[in-house]
């Protein structure tokens, strides 16, 4: 099809140059230089309707495989199931772009009971298990997972083991066992295979309300400190060193992809500088689990134009 097109156009050209004979030499450019935008434009058409189709395609391949995100890393390794791991494996693999670093804001759910508190913290060590199976199977290796309360550094030594013993996890990497830092505030924990190596196969960041406003009201005392002590100039404190002074401690780039999971689009008081290069997608309650939240924000942002906040 787009031989025939090519053929067509070329055809048009030579036409235009023959009829154009008799014309001058500055119309004849003219429109040989008409001819060559419209292919140009037509190119660009066909590179988009490409683009979509495949892009449509992968969308729809999870459904029509009858793929279950929650027996293909839940269930027991059977033939079948490994094979539809492989199937979804390939499909994020085949996504012409994915995030380095996602950040998921999971829905803030209020409570009254003590049972019922236990039960939500429970819950959100699931989930964090869940968006590390998914991590690793996307090949993410950064995943800012954010909670207003502040609840899952509350549970942080639950999460670290319940990554460390995760069958889940383990299936999202080939069954062997990942490499995963774990950060929340002032802890850090090294989950590692192998005690040599230094590099991890996914970060993990818990981040709360405090790595938002309360950061910002702290960096802004440690400016004053230092300027009152004379150890900064004012003149100093730019745009850049701020932003310099905002980083992740451990040189993360800012999240490329931001995953609401929640039906009213409320930030929760996001740390707001996180968000400067980052795309947005929103899913609601309606979706049948967090797996299929995750799939469906991945083959979201691989169409999406990154503009880098132009």
């Amino acid at each position: 099809m787009t031989a025939v097109v090519w053929f067509i156009l070329l055809a048009l050209v030579v036409v235009l140059v023959r009829v154009s004979g008799y014309q001058s030499k500055w119309k004849v450019r003219q429109q040989l230089l008409d001819g060559a935008c419209a292919v140009v434009l037509r190119s660009v058409q066909l590179a988009f309707a490409v683009h979509h189709s495949f892009q449509a395609w992968v969308q729809n391949s999870l459904t029509q495989a009858g793929l279950d995100m929650q027996e293909l890393l839940q269930g027991d390794d059977t033939e079948a199931v490994l094979a539809k791991r492989q199937q979804l494996s390939d499909l994020l693999a085949s996504l012409p772009q994915r995030p380095e670093h996602l950040a998921v804001i999971l829905p803030e759910v209020k409570v009254r009971e003590n049972e019922a508190i236990g039960n939500m913290l429970a819950g959100e060590v699931d989930d964090v298990e869940v968006l590390c199976a998914w991590g690793l199977l996307a090949k993410i290796s950064h995943m800012s997972i954010y909670t207003r309360d502040d609840s899952l550094s509350r549970t942080f030594d639950s999460i670290a083991g319940r990554l460390r013993n995760s069958k889940m996890v383990a299936r999202a990497f080939d069954g062997r066992t990942p490499n995963i830092c774990l950060e929340a505030k002032a802890q850090v924990e090294h989950i590692c295979a192998h005690s040599d190596s230094s590099q991890p196969d996914i970060h993990i960041c818990l981040w709360s309300r405090d790595h938002g406003y309360p950061s910002i009201a702290k960096l802004a005392q440690e400016l004053a400190r230092e300027v009152q002590s004379g150890a900064l100039s004012p003149t100093a404190i730019t745009e850049a060193c701020v932003a310099n002074r905002l980083q992740d401690l451990r040189g993360c780039k800012h999240p490329e992809l931001v995953l609401l999971l929640d039906d009213l689009p409320c930030m929760s008081e996001f740390p707001p500088w996180q968000l400067q290069n980052s795309e947005l997608v929103q899913i609601g309650s309606g979706e049948r689990s967090l797996g299929d939240a995750v799939f469906r924000a991945l083959v979201r942002f691989a169409k999406i134009e990154m503009r880098w906040g132009k």
